[in-house]
């Protein structure tokens, strides 16, 4: 922890905590919680959720356009020579995109025949952005990939609120103050799990658009996302019960 104290003395609380972070934050306390509880509960794998599927899809639409647009040169990012960072982020990056599209057309409850056509057309719409879209300087890629960042931590969210809050809130609190203890398995894996899953539709997506940021200012802004999670699974189940 001293090292991020030490971070934050040097660098201020604006290069720490940066607008995606506190868009994320409000997503997943207020947003997705509301979104969760008007949709009867759904997990993010579940159909017939036709607001969440296209906010999903028409995320992807814009990440697609910030790695496929030319960028425009940037000196700052240049200097900071972090190849082997923005390679590691590649595959999680990849596979949080591909979860986050699956998601999308299975919200919608599209068709397969009609994935394939959207698919289809979406790469030709690429390669015409390749071609005609003038090159992207920094501002527009991070304003490009935040959408997606949002969306998918709010995919984080409504799982471990299907999971935490089965729609029976009282009765969980009940179980937990009976058997602490069983409960730490549970919480311990949904720890766990969104360290993977803030690694893959949250860091490694920020990185695709602007490699940036100490190990030690990543720990805080996952924790501040932590932080929202929690609030939000905690002032939803306060009304539930």
């Amino acid at each position: 922890m001293s090292s991020i104290g030490a971070v934050a003395g040097r660098l201020g609380l604006g290069a720490l905590i940066r607008v995606e972070d506190w868009l994320i934050a409000g997503w997943v306390a207020v947003v997705s919680p509301v979104l969760f509880r008007s949709g009867g509960g759904k997990g993010p794998f579940d159909p017939d959720q036709p607001l969440e599927g296209a906010l999903r899809l028409a995320a992807v639409g814009a990440v697609l356009v910030c790695v496929t647009a030319k960028r425009r040169p940037d000196p700052a990012a240049a200097a900071a020579k972090r190849p082997f960072v923005t390679t590691a982020a590649v595959g999680p990056f990849v596979g949080g995109l591909l979860l986050v599209t699956i998601t999308g057309f299975v919200a919608l409850d599209v068709a397969s025949a009609l994935v394939t056509t959207c698919l289809v057309a979406a790469a030709a719409a690429l390669v015409v952005v390749r071609v005609i879209v003038p090159p992207l300087g920094l501002p527009v890629r991070r304003a490009l990939m935040t959408p997606f960042v949002m969306v998918a931590s709010g995919m984080y969210w409504t799982l471990i609120g299907s999971v935490v809050l089965p729609g029976d809130a009282p009765a969980l609190r009940r179980a937990a103050q009976l058997d602490p203890h069983g409960m730490l398995l549970p919480l311990g894996f949904l720890v766990a799990f969104s360290v993977v899953f803030y690694a893959m539709l949250v860091y490694a997506p920020r990185q695709a658009a602007e490699p940036e940021g100490a190990p030690a200012v990543w720990v805080l802004r996952y924790l501040a996302f932590a932080a929202s999670a929690a609030l939000g699974i905690g002032w939803l189940s306060v009304l539930s019960g």
